[in-house]
């Protein structure tokens, strides 16, 4: 069992919630969680008077927590792997490329902090009004904002976590982390490690529980200064409605529905591998997985074998399995939704070229699954697929792929393959997405760099290291008169 925690102090509220190990549907171990909002008031009204205190802290000190915290990280990295693995459902392969990613994320929010923050002198010289600007020197620094919400998806648990809360470490903000309900404990793992690494009390709060005390009570409560969250359009939506009325900052990254082009010239081999680990990587459970693959009619069939080829080869099974390439979903009710995708899919007039049933597997496994030609009104196309699910289309002009790419709600990031370049940057300018990738996976990041998306991706700031701590940080301006 494990105590949620409050501002580096665990509480054990008496009320538990079982966590499920997508592998195997069996629970692995239970949290505590904050099943009355006077417990999440208690994390709030912790990192509210923490605050005072760990902004005015000196730079120096908040990057050695994060490069101490990293350096612990580093040290338990296998544990931490496995964690995930069990957890999340995630392969241990992956799992562990995960665990590397938020270390390096740590350190980078260390380095980062002192460029975003350094500020500058702006020669007001240069400029007739006000007058007397020959005797003004003005400065222009950042300070933190707060206390921040931090809301975090299932299926980057340890990643999302250092996203969220290391820039705003570094940035010199306390942070109350809601994590979701299916994945606690590696974000419970993480603020334990940052309180050992040497974090003052009250800078960190986890707390685990329902949406509807824990999420709602960070994001109406006029004690937090911002929210950064991660998850589905439809969640991101109404919270940022909520925040904003409360004048809260708001970073919102939201759902995909990722296009992978493939025009007539491109490398048919290269871009179906890329495609089939764009799509099936993690079960195709990541916001910007190669969600619909438009591929153009004079190598549509090609392209088709050639994927087809590669799913076959995809070893589904147990996330611990060092060979496992294919895990399985987060829950029974995502399989639920997935069955349904796959079935409006037939009904509409797709053709099932691979899988589309679940897996005699214990736990939550369903078939990587292909479905060819579905009509534009299939969910298929229309709809953030969140599972191992790929549409294949085909088209015969530039503006038909666009037009089918640009489509949906969304617009994180897409992917072109093609041996013109000229070409795909016309195409680029044209996508409707935060990001385009050229002969690429959709799947492609940077983590130190601004990631997110437009339409009903994303909402307010991009998420980076150094874009978080521009975005929860205010500019103040200060004007020192020398006459």
């Amino acid at each position: 069992m494990r105590a949620l925690i409050i501002g580096g102090e665990y509480l054990d509220t008496g009320v538990y919630h079982n966590v499920i190990s997508p592998g195997s549907g069996e629970v692995i171990d239970k949290v505590s969680i904050a099943n009355e909002r006077d417990i999440v008031r208690r994390a709030i009204d912790t990192a509210y008077e923490a605050f005072n205190s760990f902004s005015r802290e000196p730079l120096i000190n908040r990057m050695k927590i994060l490069r101490k915290a990293a350096d612990i990280m580093e040290e338990s990295k296998e544990e931490l792997a496995r964690l995930l693995a069990l957890e999340a459902g995630k392969p241990i392969r992956d799992a562990r490329v995960e665990v590397l990613r938020a270390i390096s994320l740590f350190r980078i929010a260390a380095e980062e902090a002192r460029f975003v923050l350094e500020g500058k002198v702006h020669r007001v010289d240069a400029y007739e009004y006000p007058p007397g600007n020959e005797n003004r020197i003005v400065m222009e620094v950042r300070e933190p904002i707060g206390v921040v919400g931090a809301i975090l998806p299932f299926n980057f648990p340890i990643n999302s976590f250092a996203h969220k809360v290391a820039p705003n470490i570094a940035a010199g903000n306390t942070v109350v982390v809601k994590p979701a309900s299916a994945t606690p404990i590696s974000a419970l793992e993480l603020a334990s490690i940052l309180y050992k690494a040497g974090l003052p009390k009250g800078v960190v709060s986890v707390l685990p529980g329902p949406a509807s005390i824990v999420g709602d009570e960070i994001v109406t409560n006029r004690k937090v200064a911002g929210i950064t969250f991660t998850g589905s359009t439809y969640t991101g939506l109404a919270i940022a409605s909520k925040a904003i009325s409360t004048g809260k900052r708001v970073m919102m990254e939201m759902g995909g529905s990722d296009p992978i082009i493939v025009l007539e010239d491109a490398d048919i081999a290269r871009a179906a591998q890329i495609a089939v680990r764009a799509r099936f990587e993690y079960a195709g459970q990541n916001c910007n997985s190669g969600k619909r693959i438009i591929v153009h009619e004079k190598i549509k069939d090609k392209f088709t074998e050639a994927f087809l080829e590669g799913v076959r080869r995809l070893k589904v099974g147990s996330p611990l399995a060092e060979d496992t390439d294919m895990g399985p979903v987060i829950s029974e009710e995502a399989l639920q939704n997935l069955e349904g995708v796959i079935k409006d899919a037939i009904d509409k007039g797709g053709k099932l070229l691979h899988g589309g049933e679940r897996l005699r597997l214990k736990g939550f496994y369903l078939a990587p699954t292909v479905i060819y030609e579905p009509p534009p009104t299939a969910n298929v196309l229309r709809e953030e697929v969140f599972g191992p699910v790929a549409p294949i289309v085909g088209f015969s002009r530039d503006e038909e792929a666009l037009e089918i790419a640009n489509m949906t709600d969304y617009g994180l990031q897409a992917a072109i393959f093609t041996k013109d370049i000229p070409r795909a940057l016309r195409i680029a300018r044209e996508l409707k997405a935060g990001g385009v990738m050229i002969n690429d996976s959709t799947r492609l990041r940077w983590d130190a760099l601004p990631f997110g998306g437009v339409k009903l991706s994303g909402l307010g700031g991009r998420e980076g290291v150094r874009t978080t701590i521009y975005n929860l940080t205010e500019v103040k301006m200060i004007s020192i008169n020398i006459a």
